[in-house]
Parts: structure tokens; C-alpha cells; sequence
């Protein structure tokens, strides 16, 4: 098991990482480094590889909002049904059930902010089991996933005396 943590910690850095780097790293064979990560994603441990992609810097424009979502749990179902259901609108990238004043916290990427005010509008409003949300507009980022999404090379202005 320890070697399985070590192969998801590994992973979680760089998905890209070859199978015979990890062996290394490891000091086990390649085979062996396959037949644990098959095993992690046949048991649904590893869901997906997946890259950081800084669109802007692509030159790709994105509108990104955190969305707080007051729900009413339904009886025997909990939050469980409406956090699905949210889940599977492709502009959802993530859905989590929170302590606080709101149930759901979601985080709603579209091509501009009236596709996300479409979101709102559209797919959370009318649902009788919402009863509130307060959206928070993305202005800029500096972390994401675990990746620092600006130089690390400071510019310090020069002084003179």
C-alpha cells in the first residue's frame, strides 16, 4: 500500500511521468508500476490524468465563478441528487457539499460571464430545491491545482540614492 501512495504522489506532481521514471524512482519494475496504477484505476483510486492548462497565457479568454448554492435536502436523498444533477452541466468543473450558510459550493467555467449569468439563470434558478445562490466572479488566479500560474521571477525596481 505504501508503494501505492508513493505511485499517486508521483502522479499528482506529474501525470506525464513515464511508467519506467516511476519504476526507477521506485526501485521496482515497470511491470510491476503498470499493474499498481491498472489496479488504482480499475478500483476508481485515479479518476483521470489531467493537465494545468493557463488558457490566458494561451491567449484563450475563459469567465470563471465560484457559485454558493442554498439547497433543501430532499428526504432520504440529502443534498446527493441535486449536487448530481448539477454535476453533469459541462460548464460545472466542480461540486462540493460544505458546512456554513451554503450547501454547495461550485466552480462554473464558460466562454464569457453571460454564459455564466445563463448558468445561474437558466439552470440554478428555476429549481424548486434551490433557494439561494451568491456568485463570486474569478478576476484573476495564482494557484491552481497546486501550480503557481505566474513567474516566479520577481522584478524588483532598482534604486538609486
Amino acid at each position: 500500500m505504501d508503494i501505492d501512495r508513493e505511485i499517486l504522489d508521483i502522479l499528482k506532481d506529474d501525470a506525464r511521468i513515464s511508467v519506467s521514471e516511476m519504476a526507477d524512482m521506485l526501485n521496482i519494475s515497470t511491470d510491476e508500476v503498470e499493474k499498481r496504477i491498472n489496479s488504482l484505476k480499475g478500483r476508481g483510486i485515479i479518476r483521470k490524468f489531467k493537465t494545468c492548462i493557463d488558457w490566458r497565457r494561451f491567449g484563450v479568454k475563459k469567465a470563471k465563478a465560484i457559485i454558493r448554492v442554498k439547497v433543501v435536502p430532499q428526504e432520504r436523498a440529502g443534498f446527493s441528487k441535486i449536487a448530481k444533477e448539477i454535476s453533469r452541466d459541462p460548464r460545472v468543473e466542480d461540486v462540493f457539499v460544505a458546512t456554513g450558510e451554503y450547501d454547495l459550493i461550485l466552480f462554473v467555467e464558460g466562454e464569457d460571464i453571460d454564459e455564466i449569468s445563463q448558468f445561474v439563470t437558466e439552470k440554478l434558478a428555476p429549481k424548486k430545491d434551490i433557494v439561494g445562490t451568491y456568485t463570486h466572479i474569478i478576476l484573476a488566479e495564482y494557484k491552481r491545482d497546486g501550480v503557481m500560474l505566474f513567474d516566479e521571477k520577481e522584478r524588483r525596481l532598482k534604486l538609486s540614492l
